[in-house]
């Protein structure tokens, strides 16, 4: 894949270009396994029975002013589909929005799972450039972003791999008119009212993060010298 070229966005220096490059193989696996490992736990019990999901709650850190500029939070940022068939698989999932409204929650949690599996367990509709998540609070993240949009996510997945990703990399903020935006909250809200969310009315602005460094920081076993 070649290397995109992303502008920095930054104010203290507007014309900084980074290289993007495609997110690693064995994260998009990972990413993959992971999703249907929790759908599969919630069909077999509740949607109650997923207590944690840190393949996609990295902690994002964005870049603000003072003695310690670095701010932290954990973020909802995850995997989007390819340019050539997010439309469909958006509609697809707004679909079963529309189909499954009204009716009891619990009802509806094994179309809704059907709808959004569709995507994760196809690793060939992954888009490998970028990432993306929903802007909620409208806080200090928010507010470095709009000054520098430089950020990185840490991913660290459960026991017993420990899968772990550093990713550097460049932010962009998107309306919600770009067809991402309409993919993140599709996804969001056909699971809204379940246990593992806190349902949110409003979502200013969607984040499309673009990978610049990637260091995979998975333990392995350490040998004596």
């Amino acid at each position: 894949m070649n290397k995109k070229t992303i502008d920095g966005d930054n104010n203290k220096n507007p014309d900084h270009k980074f290289s993007g490059i495609p997110l690693p193989k064995p994260f998009l696996i990972w990413q993959s396994k992971a999703r249907l490992e929790a759908f599969k736990k919630m069909k077999k019990n509740h949607s109650g029975a997923v207590r944690t999901m840190p393949a996609h709650l990295p902690v994002l850190a964005t870049f603000g002013e003072g003695d310690f500029p670095v701010n932290l939070t954990t973020r909802g940022i995850g995997l989007l589909p390819k340019s050539e068939v997010i439309k469909e698989i958006t509609n697809d999932l707004e679909s079963t929005i529309r189909e499954t409204k009204g009716k009891p929650w619990p009802e509806t949690l094994s179309q809704r799972l059907t709808s959004i599996r569709k995507f994760y367990e196809n690793p060939d509709l992954f888009d490998e450039t970028r990432l993306g998540g929903l802007e909620i609070f409208e806080g200090q993240t928010l507010k470095n972003l709009k000054s520098n949009s430089r950020a990185a996510l840490l991913y660290t997945g459960a026991a017993p791999a420990y899968a772990s990703y550093q990713f550097n990399g460049v932010v962009q903020l998107i309306n919600q008119d770009d067809p991402c935006y309409r993919f993140l909250l599709a996804a969001r809200e056909l699971f809204a009212q379940d246990a593992f969310h806190i349902h949110q009315i409003y979502y200013p602005y969607g984040y499309l993060f673009y990978p610049v460094e990637i260091k995979d920081k998975t333990p392995f076993p350490r040998r004596a010298h």
